[in-house]
């Protein structure tokens, strides 16, 4: 868990629609909601919420703040299901009505008059269709790049960072994920609150509940001090949740709850803390796959993916790989420059780890070039091999002998780290580990 402080990187998404390339100029859907007091001491206010998740009440910490004295603290909520706008009464004291009716729960209908307290107001759903707008510019608060994908991001990234929608990030590893999320704290209403990253696949699956949501002394083995969790160091900000996939499946009804309530229990504790926190999640996984596999809730996925950001291989955005190599050259030294023979290199490179592969590469030949230009053979890339041979050329590798090149060509792509190889390949540091030993797997020059 960290507070992150990261220079700048590219990157690029589509939303909920998924944008995945230029050609398909694919709106993104908002999804708001309004309710219009039209009875009541707030007679009059109106109450635009961009949120998946309203609370009304007394309380100043909600999203619709009432004055009415009859009202309860906490009392309703309104919640955005993939079936519809869902009310829910917070058993508060004087009830909740929907229509005439009380309720303790309901979907809502446009035009749906809900009464709490003295207080009546008339709901709308808003669905608006932001069209994509290529911008001018070439960067937004620490996202860089150049290509017509990058320009629609800074298009419409400012109207997502300000509501308070969920966002999933989708892409490979390397692609700039926490630089976005970060980017759209950063332009949201919370940027002078804490942005915390938490890295789901760098944490021992066992110890993933009390780093999220925190513990007390003496909790569990090991848990010699209080720890506040993820959760509550994020409180009044944003909480980025890296590779929600390798989430364990008996902690994510615990998340979900989280969401839901706006409150977490620490382990070993007896009583909850309020947090008030934005979601921003992202997976190299296919989470929709997982969901029909059952290995990812349903209910989890849809409170995580208000808005869905997938974000394109750096392969497929050419037009960003020279600015960002320059990018990170200068970043370095003032006075290095790129070859014509290096920056072909670059542009005709697979990147299998995407930006952060190319931001490696770049800050290493910086190092090791003996002169101010770099060329190509500075920046020690590998040819791609070649195809696989056929069953008459020579004998079939093992499945250990391809696990092996697949586990080397993963740590090259990572730059020797071993948390990101792991997501390349997709298993758990720890199973990385053991391959890498089982295997004799050792880096170029030594360890």
């Amino acid at each position: 868990m960290t507070d992150s402080k990261n220079k700048s990187w590219g990157g690029a998404f589509g939303p909920t629609t998924r944008l995945k390339d230029a050609r398909q100029r694919a709106p993104i859907n908002i999804k708001e909601c309004e309710l219009v007091v039209e009875d009541g001491p707030d007679r009059g206010q109106r109450f635009r919420i961009g949120s998946a998740h309203v609370r009304i009440g007394k309380d100043p910490e909600n999203e619709v703040v009432l004055s009415d004295p009859s009202v309860s603290r906490a009392h309703a909520e309104i919640e955005d299901r993939e079936e519809g706008w869902l009310l829910r009464d917070l058993g508060s004291t004087n009830g909740t009505l929907l229509n005439g009716t009380q309720t303790r729960e309901a979907y809502l209908a446009p035009g749906g008059v809900i009464v709490v307290g003295q207080t009546t107001m008339k709901f709308a759903p808003i669905n608006t269709a932001l069209a994509v707008t290529p911008s001018e510019r070439g960067s937004f608060l620490g996202v860089l790049g150049e290509s017509t994908s990058m320009r629609e991001l800074f298009g419409y990234l400012e109207r997502v960072a300000a509501t308070e929608l969920s966002a999933l990030l989708s892409g490979e590893t390397g692609t700039g994920k926490e630089m976005i999320a970060r980017a759209i704290h950063e332009a949201s209403r919370r940027a002078n609150g804490p942005f915390i990253v938490f890295d789901c696949g760098a944490v021992d699956a066992s110890l993933v509940g009390a780093a999220l949501f925190g513990h007390k002394e003496g909790a569990f083995t090991g848990a010699v001090s209080a720890r506040k969790g993820a959760f509550v160091s994020a409180h009044g900000g944003t909480l980025f949740i890296d590779e929600v996939g390798e989430l364990p499946l008996d902690l994510q009804p615990k998340l979900l709850r989280a969401l839901e309530r706006r409150e977490v229990q620490a382990v070993g504790s007896d009583t909850s803390t309020k947090v008030e926190v934005r979601i921003v999640s992202a997976t190299h996984r296919n989470l929709k796959q997982m969901v029909a596999e059952g290995k990812f809730r349903q209910d989890l996925y849809y409170r995580l993916s208000g808005v869905v950001l997938e974000i394109p291989p750096l392969r497929n955005r050419i037009d960003d790989i020279l600015p960002l190599a320059r990018h990170f050259l200068s970043s370095v030294s003032s006075h290095a420059r790129l070859s014509a023979s290096a920056e072909t290199a670059l542009k005709t490179h697979p990147w299998a780890g995407n930006v952060r592969e190319l931001k490696n590469v770049v800050e290493r030949a910086a190092a090791l070039a003996r002169g101010n230009t770099l060329e190509a053979g500075d920046l020690m890339l590998e040819a791609e091999a070649g195809p696989a041979p056929s069953a008459s050329d020579e004998r079939p590798l093992s499945l250990e002998q391809v696990e092996k090149i697949a586990i080397e060509k993963a740590l090259k792509a990572s730059g020797w780290n071993k948390a990101e190889a792991s997501r390349i390949l997709g298993i758990t540091p720890k199973t990385l580990r053991e391959k890498i030993e089982r295997y004799g797997v050792k880096r170029p020059g030594g360890e």
